[in-house]
């Protein structure tokens, strides 16, 4: 029987934050010490989805992040201008871990998506957080006693918030042309994200291209509508992570997204 045909899709951020998630669940088990960290080794992970029932071919692999990493960004003290982004981001599609994923033995098709960012007011966002932390309670937590919200308020110190933009766009739109267009050379597709964002795309992959779909996520960050699409085995990574990651002494920064924090509001954007 020849191997079954698959496209694999990966959101790399998602699954991230699943990971580090998870990490933090071994660390209080014990089963993670102190400075340990989990980094995923995507070629054992795609091993394993090729073994498989009786072996699939995944002769297409779709590889989304956000870039640059976070310790690029991290080193950022002024706003770069267009043409010294566009440099970071080049570079940090050749070289390092985004380099190492797109030659063997992963071959991933690297879609890197460029950060946004903005510059943000130190006063305002402290100000935010002083009451989003204290809310109705009439006590003040001992961690701000020395904040004074009033006063944050006239401080006019910057700092560059960065965010995703348009990962899980870029991803879904792939996926429907790309399962779209194969016709008679594609069986399955695997999706190795658990957001619900990706629902219609799995949806158009399955019911109107006739597709297989999988799933391959950690359990907290799978949503329950992308279960319910798959008609292929769900592979949950927190019962395979010794498998498929392995135990570092360094945070994998190479592979981090810079920021979970949501977009800006209008009036902190340039």
């Amino acid at each position: 029987m020849p191997a079954v045909k698959a496209a694999l899709f990966v959101d790399n951020s998602n699954i991230f934050k699943g990971m580090s998630q998870f990490s933090r669940s071994l660390m209080q088990s014990g089963k993670l010490g102190h400075g340990q960290y989990l980094g995923m080794r995507w070629d054992r992970l795609i091993d394993g989805l090729q073994s498989q029932e009786t072996g699939l071919d995944i002769f297409a692999r779709h590889f989304f992040a956000s870039l640059p990493p976070a310790a690029d960004v991290r080193n950022l003290r002024r706003r770069p201008t267009q043409v010294e982004w566009d440099r970071m981001v080049k570079k940090s599609a050749q070289s390092g871990f985004y380099k190492a994923i797109q030659g063997p033995p992963c071959n991933f098709r690297l879609h890197g998506i460029p950060l946004h960012f903005a510059e943000a007011s130190c006063g305002r966002q402290m100000r935010t957080a002083y009451y989003k932390c204290v809310g109705d309670s009439t006590e003040v937590p001992s961690c701000l006693q020395s904040i004074n919200p009033d006063s944050c308020s006239s401080c006019n110190r910057k700092f560059i918030r960065r965010f995703e933009k348009g990962v899980d766009v870029a991803l879904a739109t792939q996926l429907v042309i790309f399962s779209g267009s194969k016709v008679g050379s594609l069986d399955r597709v695997i999706l190795v994200a658990g957001d619900g964002d990706y629902k219609e795309a799995l949806r158009f992959a399955r019911e109107e291209t006739g597709r297989d779909v999988q799933i391959v996520s950690w359990r907290r960050a799978l949503s329950a509508d992308l279960e319910r699409l798959a008609n292929k085995p769900v592979i949950l990574l927190d019962d395979h992570w010794e498998e498929v990651c392995e135990v570092r002494t360094h945070p994998p920064l190479e592979e981090t997204p810079a920021s979970d924090e949501a977009e800006p509001d209008a009036e902190d954007r340039p």
